[in-house]
């Protein structure tokens, strides 16, 4: 079997993504269905890009998409990732904004990369503004995409929120409370006679005079301590997951509670704020993930070797394109440019 080329792939992916925004457009139509079906099955390299377009949107959202049961059926019909699997919006709305109007079934006389861009932009509109409004209702703060944002609470501490991340504040006269709705957050915590809590997911971190962050993955909710002392808790069943977590600690806890304990250098708990991404033994796939929330655009990690490799280094997250570019280098990928808003990475 002859491989692909990069033009090819290249085309596929842009193709894949105006498929997504006119099977989005058109859910009962039978000859877009038809088509989709025709162009999928033509070629091993557009299963593959529809397979990739189909799981990154599982990393910007969280909300069931428009119309989910015919996307289950296309899913069940191609053995793809199926589209009732996509979840909606992990990641803060990008800068821009379009919208396409009037569109058609791809492969009627448009150009592709006008195509995909389209696509891109309006399938964002679509998939992030439901998930988006309930966010918005749940915080009292949010950070946008590339944006650090610091606060000062009422009672003298801070709060610096990473792009994208999201918090709910509650302050009583019994104790401060903190709700981590999503991202990351570093929290530098003033003396008071009143505990101050934060909760994210299943863990809850209660304050002994300390600063600490606590970040959320998709897999684990981790929590890491730049001085002082904290302690980490079951928020579901009260049972301690750790008594005491000091300067240079973090513990990273799954959604089972199976916690796993490890330490770090104090430069880099937090490093995040001076603009350094620090990773120790992770995936190219997570660091990509890690990466998403600075860049105003769209990643794609084809499916290979190049997502699985394991990562460590220090990235410069005022360049997300340099460190990505920096990041499949080292390990033998490379990264293409369909769009100025579309990255693709893959394997050499």
């Amino acid at each position: 079997m002859t491989e692909a080329s990069d033009s090819d792939r290249m085309r596929a992916d842009a193709e894949a993504l105006d498929w997504i925004i006119a099977l989005r457009e058109a859910p009962e139509d039978l000859e877009t269905r038809a088509r989709f079906d025709q162009w999928r099955a033509a070629a091993p390299v557009r299963a593959r890009a529809w397979e990739e377009s189909a799981r990154i949107y599982a990393g910007i959202g969280e909300a069931s998409p428009l119309h989910s049961k015919h996307w289950a059926r296309l899913g069940e019909r191609r053995e793809a990732a199926p589209i009732s699997s996509i979840p909606g919006a992990r990641r803060p709305r990008p800068a821009y904004g379009m919208r396409a109007e009037g569109r058609r079934a791809p492969g009627k006389g448009r150009a592709p990369m006008a195509a995909a861009l389209s696509a891109v932009a309006a399938a964002l509109v679509v998939v992030l503004a439901a998930p988006e409004a309930v966010l918005r209702w749940q915080a009292d703060a949010i950070a946008g995409t590339g944006e650090l944002r610091t606060m000062t609470l009422a009672d003298g501490s801070h709060i610096s929120l990473s792009p994208g991340s999201a918090v709910s504040i509650d302050y009583s006269s019994a104790e401060r409370r903190i709700g981590l709705l999503r991202g990351q957050a570093w929290f530098d915590v003033q003396d008071d006679p009143r505990p101050f809590r934060v909760t994210a997911r299943n863990v809850e971190t209660t304050d002994i005079g300390t600063a600490f962050e606590v970040g959320l993955t998709d897999g684990a909710t981790r929590v890491a301590v730049g001085h002082g002392i904290v302690r980490v808790d079951d928020a579901r069943t009260g049972r301690t997951i750790s008594e005491r977590l000091v300067a240079g600690q973090n513990v990273s806890v799954d959604p089972a509670g199976k916690a796993l304990r490890g330490t770090a250098p104090l430069e880099l708990i937090g490093a995040w704020r001076d603009g350094r991404l620090a990773v120790q033994d992770r995936s190219v796939s997570e660091v990509v993930d890690a990466l998403r929330p600075w860049h105003r655009g769209i990643i794609l990690v084809r499916p290979g070797a190049l997502a699985g490799r394991r990562v460590t280094g220090i990235y410069d997250l005022q360049d997300t394109a340099g460190a990505m570019g920096a990041l499949t280098k080292a390990h033998g990928g490379r990264v293409t440019q369909i769009t100025p808003w579309l990255l693709i990475l893959s394997d050499g």
